[in-house]
């Protein structure tokens, strides 16, 4: 297959991970962009690999869009990151969409991923996820991330560094400390770590320790709230005595209450009768 952009997985800390496939294919392309040359360079140099080209998709001298279709007119290009897959809290998802926007074949090489070694060792059966990626730095928009997080019904995980690692575990806390976390640092590499505890204890134990390297934080979706019998018939009277027309009404109710729909609209209609 020629003129195609190979998005190539990379180890995400051990050497051995790399994929006999991925290996194969950047010493056969005529191009890698990386998202950090020198990385990748070293990479190349400890499997045994020379590139052809090598080129930096980051920094003053990054490869331009038209240098990368030329590259793609003439010749095939893998796509990497420095650790993982390119395009998951990656900027390389631009040149991807920029092959497709052309017509250029786009392929996959399967490697190691944060995103799915978290969510592998999460010790519950997982229904949906939500991946966060690295949560912004301050400001109003991280305080929607953050509330965005801990509303969310899915499994979530968020990336985050070792220097802001107990900033956001502490910021998550004070929403609901009691929800359960999986701290994961340094997979795959020597030092791997995880940790499972509730935001609290996480918080704690995070206060006498220093962590290193990259950090992976799992976290569990918020639980709904189903009302008491009380509050269901107050939500019930509310309702009926609402302008909302029954099927309306009665769809709100059994979502709140958690009941079926039909169950729902025969308790809207029984209670608007009973005020006529």
């Amino acid at each position: 297959m020629t003129n195609t952009l190979f998005v190539v997985g990379t180890p995400i800390g051990n050497l051995g991970d790399l994929a006999p496939r991925a290996k194969e294919c950047l010493g056969a392309v005529d191009m890698i962009v990386a998202e950090d040359t020198r990385v990748i360079g070293r990479l190349c140099h400890l499997v045994g690999i020379t590139p052809r080209a090598l080129r930096g998709y980051q920094g003053r001298h990054r490869i331009t869009e038209p240098e990368l279709l030329s590259a793609l007119e003439i010749g095939d290009v893998a796509l990497v990151s420095d650790a993982g897959m390119p395009g998951v809290s990656d900027p390389g998802a631009v040149f991807i969409a920029l092959a497709l926007e052309h017509g250029m074949q786009v392929r996959v090489i399967p490697g190691p991923s944060v995103l799915a070694a978290a969510m592998a060792l999460w010790p519950k059966v997982i229904s949906t996820a939500c991946f966060f990626g690295f949560l912004p730095r301050r400001g109003a928009e991280r305080s929607q991330m953050v509330a965005q997080v801990m509303s969310s019904p899915s499994v979530g995980v968020i990336l985050e560094s070792p220097k802001r690692l107990y900033e956001t575990c502490a910021e998550l806390a004070t929403i609901d400390g009691s929800r359960q976390v999986l701290l994961l640092g340094e997979l795959t590499k020597l030092h791997e770590s995880m940790h499972w505890l509730t935001l609290s204890a996480a918080v704690t134990w995070l206060r006498g320790t220093e962590p290193r390297g990259e950090w992976a934080i799992v976290i569990d979706g918020a639980r709904a709230v189903v009302p008491t019998e009380a509050e269901s018939d107050r939500l019930l009277l509310a309702l009926a005595r609402s302008t909302l027309g029954t099927k309306e009404a009665a769809a709100i109710y059994a979502e709140v209450v958690e009941v079926s729909a039909r169950d729902a609209y025969q308790q809207m209609l029984s209670s608007r009768s009973e005020r006529t």
